[in-house]
């Protein structure tokens, strides 16, 4: 393990390795979901096997730590491999670092993801 410099939801960047709780590679991020003008970390988008494009949403609730080198999660490799699968129909207006989205269940956050002024 290395010593990580811990850094804001804003600052992770795509393909970014995604963790279990035993650092065991659950997946890499694909898309950072949340509200650049509430300041409002959903969770991520995490593609967890290349050959199927198959993504998974972790919530912000379980995540760990967020690093330069990578983003734990609280969660066992067996409980990761059970999470929601991303869709893009069950999303419309959850606003990520550059894009508007909402997953279903979670509470509208704005209109823009803009920044005021």
């Amino acid at each position: 393990m290395t010593d990580a410099t811990p850094i804001a939801w804003r600052a992770i960047t795509y393909g970014t390795p995604v963790l279990a709780a035993d650092a065991s590679k659950i997946g890499t991020v694909r898309e950072v979901l949340g509200s650049d003008a509430d300041d409002i970390f959903h969770g991520l988008r995490v593609e967890i096997d290349k050959k199927t494009a198959d993504d998974v949403v972790v919530t912000a609730a379980h995540i760990a730590t967020i690093t330069t080198d990578a983003v734990t999660t609280d969660l066992s490799h067996d409980d990761a491999s059970k999470l929601t699968r991303y869709s893009e129909e069950a999303t419309y207006h959850l606003a990520s670092v550059g894009w508007l989205r909402k997953h279903l269940g979670w509470v509208r956050d704005s209109e823009s993801d803009e920044e005021p002024g």
